[in-house]
């Protein structure tokens, strides 16, 4: 393995830590907050809901270009670029 990708996983597993470290900071500094479940259920829902959208445009911008929907606009762009020299 690169060192590059050691330093970027070692990035990648902090920043988790960070974040799971504030997330069990902030529900034992607010127990007096509560969520219904309706609550609970409206967030699975939503965050369901945005992962499936960020896969389905994943899923749209791997498959437009590798099958070369977008050839023309890379074309049209190149043609609008000065030429060099």
């Amino acid at each position: 393995m690169k060192k590059s990708n050691i330093a970027l996983v070692a990035v990648a597993v902090a920043a988790f830590l960070i974040c799971l470290a504030f997330i069990i900071w902030g529900m034992s500094n607010l127990p007096h907050v509560s969520m219904s479940i309706h609550g609970w259920v409206a967030l699975g829902v939503g965050t369901a809901f945005s992962v499936v959208v960020g896969a389905v445009l994943a899923t749209i911008l791997i498959v437009s270009r590798r099958r070369g929907y977008d050839e023309a606009a890379h074309a049209v762009f190149k043609q609008s670029e000065p030429e060099d020299g």
